[in-house]
């Protein structure tokens, strides 16, 4: 992981920028829940994201890549900036909510499939909106907003997939809480979903320190999996990951292939049944990647035996329209 100079996350901007002191108190530290798992099976813990600021991993991610941005930028250029990103839903709203509170342009970079409720928090919270055809799939949202940085070039595009702040953010937190929170002796595997690939390999970094034996295993969804040369297409799948199409890969995690143990595949209908019976069972919403990371664990779980240790993550509760048809069906 490239180390990033402390200077690019200045502790004087968070205190020339008092909502961004107050907004860093309000993500991190989320619960680690253990799972209850059937007999025979290793143990299984899940970090509970949905307890940050939006209700989402993503609230990490977009506090560190505006930290970074901020400190780089001169004071008397702030009031100037234009942000520019792309996402899936839960980055766009987390992002938007910061960027108001700073009083900061911001527009955004989505495709049509994004569910409706995103889309409207978004412009009531003063985004600007840009939709791609949904047939493009994420590499068009990707590649539209590469077009308008292009076309912009004094505006401060974010780009999550190669932001550094992305994985650092997870490497320096996330897995850090991980490892306090664990009080383990050992960890056998690491499970989460590929977005951008920060959350797998951030973490994964850091509790590999800790637990030099530590796997990492990847989820994706069957409708789009991980560095498919098949074009993009608008089918359904599990929020927040997958393939960008045309054989493409994720800067952050191409290079950490080797590392990774595993790649398992579900596609979506499985996770949303995985999503009720897990809320029917424990009272707890969780999202589709977060159930996608759920089976991943409990395969595990049962193939490493009573004595392993599996730790995933949770990143958010799930979309509103996902729960509506879930729990009226």
């Amino acid at each position: 992981m490239k180390h990033l100079e402390p200077e690019q996350f200045s502790t004087e901007v968070i205190r020339r920028f008092g909502i961004l002191g107050k907004l860093q108190r309000k993500i991190g530290n989320t619960p680690l829940i253990e799972v209850v798992t059937p007999p025979g099976y290793g143990k299984i813990f899940g970090k509970c994201e949905s307890y940050n600021f939006g209700g989402t991993v993503k609230a990490r991610v977009a506090f560190a890549m505006l930290w970074r941005l901020l400190s780089q930028t001169p004071a008397e250029k702030v009031k100037d900036l234009t942000i520019l990103e792309y996402s899936g839903g839960t980055l766009a709203k987390c992002l938007a909510k910061y960027c108001q509170e700073l009083k900061i342009r911001l527009v955004l970079v989505l495709s049509e499939a994004t569910a409706p409720s995103i889309i409207n928090d978004l412009r009531t919270l003063n985004a600007e909106v840009h939709l791609t055809p949904r047939d493009q799939g994420f590499y068009g949202v990707i590649e539209q907003a590469k077009q308008m940085a292009k076309e912009n070039p004094e505006w401060s595009f974010l780009y999550q997939h190669t932001n550094e702040a992305n994985q650092f953010i997870h490497y320096s937190t996330t897995g850090e809480e991980i490892i306090n929170q664990l009080k383990s002796d050992r960890v056998d595997a690491w499970v989460a979903s590929i977005g951008t690939g920060g959350t797998l390999t951030g973490v994964y970094q850091k509790l590999k320190q800790a637990f030099p034996a530590v796997k990492a295993y990847a989820t994706t969804p069957a409708e789009m999996p991980y560095g498919t040369t098949c074009a993009p297409n608008s089918k359904n799948k599990f929020a927040g990951s997958g393939g960008l199409g045309f054989g493409a890969k994720q800067p952050f995690v191409a290079p950490l292939e080797a590392e990774i143990a595993g790649h398992l595949t579900f596609d979506y209908a499985a996770t949303l049944d995985t999503m009720k019976q897990f809320y029917l069972d424990t009272g707890t919403k969780i999202g589709s990647s977060s159930a996608a990371n759920l089976m991943a664990a409990l395969q595990l779980a049962e193939q490493l035996g009573p004595q392993s240790v599996i730790v995933t993550v949770f990143p958010c509760s799930g979309f509103s329209e996902e729960w509506q048809n879930l729990l009226s069906a």
